[in-house]
């Protein structure tokens, strides 16, 4: 397993499968605040279990193709038009704003199967306080992340709270307040989908999770833990649970494999 730059636009990095199993690849979708950093230790992961991991770089500033603006029709555009350019539709895990972003494009039918981990259904009313949301519709003001005291890192371990606090970045007004619509409403996935809530996270209820799941027939699960389960102690756990259910519910239909090593966590 290695690390290297592909030259495909808008992935940050890709990580190589220790041994090679699935003919379609993850692509791997942060959300607010966050960058690609987010899933490196979830990437060598899925490495070791046989996946190739391309991480969307979807990072505020980035150059955009010609696209020129920081916003969520930009964010999801680049998005699309990355999961275009790969010669077979990959199985999309977003987090967060990714994880919605996930589920539009499951609806699509342009990927092969799409987790959502943790996704803003409710919007950011939980994770941005009144007075950052008021002036950054006024004024355009960047909306800072979440500080150390906010329950949604407070209760995190100690080293991902670190991690995350040294590598998150403020976001333009027009990605972070610009959740609406048919991103905070999903339509029925035509792909096998997956949302995914965590019984400690502070600004993702998980009942409101289940109940998107239901309403939109996909597949729910609950986990412990709280709103970064890719991070910590934990990960390799999680990653193993999100890997299941990827190879249950797509079938042989991704194997390059054949026999009982593709079912196996390790």
């Amino acid at each position: 397993m290695f690390w290297r730059r592909p030259k495909r636009a808008m992935v940050d990095l890709t990580t190589e499968p220790e041994s090679p199993r699935y003919e379609a690849d993850l692509v791997l979708v942060h959300g607010l605040w966050s960058g690609p950093w987010l899933w490196r230790a979830a990437a060598a992961g899925f490495a070791h279990r046989g996946w190739r991991c391309l991480i969307f770089d979807g990072r505020p500033g980035r150059e955009r193709g010609g696209a020129g603006r920081d916003d969520m029709v930009a964010w999801q555009e680049d998005l699309r038009a990355t999961i275009e350019r790969l010669e077979v539709p990959p199985v999309l895990l977003g987090h967060d704003v990714g994880g919605l972003l996930a589920l539009a494009l499951a609806a699509r039918g342009s990927v092969r199967a799409a987790i959502a981990i943790a996704p803003l259904l409710e919007g950011v009313g939980s994770l941005v306080k009144p007075l950052p949301r008021v002036l950054g519709r006024l004024t355009g003001r960047e909306i800072a992340p979440p500080d150390r005291v906010h329950p949604v890192l407070a209760g995190e371990e100690d080293a991902a709270r670190t991690e995350l606090l040294g590598q998150m970045v403020s976001e333009p007004a027009a990605r972070a307040l610009a959740l609406a619509g048919t991103l905070l409403s999903p339509a029925a996935p035509l792909v096998p989908a997956l949302l995914v809530a965590q019984a400690d996270d502070p600004s993702v209820s998980p009942v409101a999770v289940e109940i998107a799941a239901s309403g939109i027939e996909a597949d729910f699960q609950r986990h412990p833990g709280g709103h970064w389960p890719m991070l910590g102690g934990g990960t390799d756990a999680w990653v193993g649970r999100m890997h299941r259910w990827i190879i249950q519910r797509c079938g042989a239909s991704l194997l390059l494999l054949r026999g009982d090593e593709d079912l196996r966590d390790e």
